[in-house]
């Protein structure tokens, strides 16, 4: 039986790069604003990671997903389901990290000040909370936003009979 999808495999990798290429701008932009000389070293850093982490969870997703073909609504729910991914990867190793650094009594530091203190020795304040889940919102919705891009760029797939 020979198995047919939405989409071609050429498609698939223009979507996996896409999404690598535009992640990789959206997390890159703050510190390209503040420091434009950076660009090299956020390239030669970041592109690398944003790909690898691009392939290694996104393309398995997508593949199945792009069985069929993808409608808006379902691109950007999709979109919005992979970043999430993402964030709770990153907020568990922040967190284990953060974790750690509490475990060594030698080791003693504090982001921020005053009012505005995010972390003691590791472990989040409220105001940390706060804004971890302000950093996560917004990365949430720019991955629904790079996900109707990509859907844009990759087309509505051919339709198939079943």
């Amino acid at each position: 039986m020979n198995e047919t999808t939405a989409y071609t495999r050429k498609e698939h990798r223009k979507a996996v790069n896409s999404a690598a290429l535009l992640g990789w701008f959206v997390v890159a932009l703050p510190s390209l604003l503040h420091n434009p000389f950076a660009l090299p070293w956020i390239a030669v850093f970041g592109l690398p990671v944003a790909y690898g982490a691009c392939w290694l969870i996104g393309a398995p997703i997508l593949r199945g997903l792009m069985k069929y073909p993808v409608s808006w609504v379902s691109a950007g729910l999709w979109g919005g389901a992979i970043a999430v991914l993402f964030a709770a990867i990153s907020i568990a190793i922040g967190r284990y990290q953060g974790w750690r650094v509490s475990q060594n009594p030698n080791f003693q530091s504090q982001i921020g000040g005053g009012d505005f203190v995010r972390s003691v020795d590791g472990i989040l304040t409220s105001y940390g909370w706060w804004v971890l889940t302000q950093n996560t919102l917004q990365f949430v919705l720019a991955g629904i936003a790079i996900a109707l891009i990509v859907r844009w760029r990759i087309g509505p797939g051919r339709f198939q009979e079943r």
